[in-house]
């Protein structure tokens, strides 16, 4: 690299992540703290509000953006002829052909899931390893159509808790750990700053005169993986499954013609309205697709004007989007040392941020 190209140093979005702070259960909907904090340069200002508060903070006029994606019970349990145990995670599907279906999916241990391997899982399921993909992942032929595929999951799969909740999922996750407006299994991870608002929260906005909007990102695995390159600008991003309605699109296009606030709940729903804004030149049409979409510091979102979200591990892609969010380096270490110092609960179980633009 030449002093002349652009470098976005990793180093400068870390952090000493207190394990105490790791939220580990979570609060009440409606009961978190939220640190309220609008984009622009060191001392904008911060303050320390409650989830409940969120309704008195938008406006008649905005829209609320919800991600209606459900999490999968993604993590299975199985055997191999051998007798071991491995445990895989199901990330997304591949080839349907009407008896069958693939799956892409991490395994552990992956030395025992060789290509051509078979591997039972609950019920008597026989699945084969059909192939090993460059990046590790172990691609599970299934010898059911997906019709039947998804019941057999939601029987036996297990919800797929993120790795520093360190505990296995209970039957208080089941709820917990999806969002109450939730309809289109396909994720792996939860879109967690939707895990903050319940009916109470989504009635007390409706009546203060905000609409709200559904899009759809399955959350893939990736969203849990650090970024491996010094530079960030050289990261490749992962994918993910994204649609939008006629009628979301609409919304969305109304609510910016007549100059109210789109408001989105959490990083999934933002990537969305902000992939569809660009591929239409700053407008909003209906569409599906998979978008792998970096929004950084050096590449701001300019779709929407407010966003709630949680404080994300450090050196991720979803840190160098809230700070492209904040509109820079040293606004998002103010914030995020705020946070930090104020003893913040930390994660997909922990509170959350408001940034909200004038």
């Amino acid at each position: 690299m030449t002093d002349s190209e652009p470098n976005l140093p990793l180093s400068d979005y870390d952090f000493e992540v207190p394990p105490e702070l790791v939220a580990q259960v979570p609060l009440a909907r409606g009961t978190s703290r939220m640190l309220v904090a609008p984009p622009g340069q060191v001392g904008a200002g911060i303050s320390h509000r409650c989830v409940s508060d969120l309704p008195s903070l938008l406006r008649e006029g905005d829209c609320l953006v919800l991600n209606d994606t459900k999490v999968l019970r993604a993590r299975l349990r199985g055997t191999v002829a051998t007798g071991g145990a491995v445990e895989v995670l199901l990330l997304e599907p591949r080839d349907l052909d009407g008896s069958s279906c693939s799956w892409t999916a991490f395994a552990k241990p992956g030395r025992k899931l060789t290509q051509g391997r078979s591997v039972v899982f609950p019920g008597g399921i026989e699945a084969v390893v059909q192939d090993i993909l460059p990046d590790g992942s172990r691609v599970l032929r299934f010898p059911m159509p997906i019709e039947a595929f998804h019941p057999w999951l939601a029987d036996s799969g297990e919800l797929p808790l993120p790795p520093y909740v360190k505990r296995s999922p209970d039957a208080a996750d089941d709820s917990t750990y999806q969002t109450v407006w939730g309809n289109r299994p396909g994720a792996v991870a939860a879109p967690t700053a939707g895990l903050h608002l319940g009916q109470t929260e989504l009635r007390a906005i409706e009546a203060a005169g905000v609409s709200i909007a559904h899009v759809t990102l399955h959350v893939g695995a990736g969203t849990f993986q650090p970024v491996s390159v010094d530079n960030a600008l050289e990261h490749s991003m992962h994918s993910e499954r994204w649609e939008m309605s006629q009628a979301t699109a609409d919304l969305l296009q109304r609510t910016r013609d007549r100059k109210g606030r789109i408001v989105c709940v959490g990083t999934t729903s933002l990537r969305t309205v902000e992939t569809v804004f660009r591929m239409h030149d700053g407008r909003f049409l209906a569409g599906t697709g998979e978008t792998r979409l970096f929004v950084h510091p050096f590449d701001p979102p300019r779709s929407a004007q407010g966003l709630l979200t949680n404080f994300h591990w450090p050196r991720t892609t979803l840190v160098l989007l809230v700070a492209g969010w904040l509109g820079s380096r040293e606004r998002w270490r103010e914030v995020y040392d705020t946070a930090l110092a104020e003893r913040y609960r930390l994660f997909s179980y922990g509170d959350c941020m408001l940034s909200l633009k004038d």
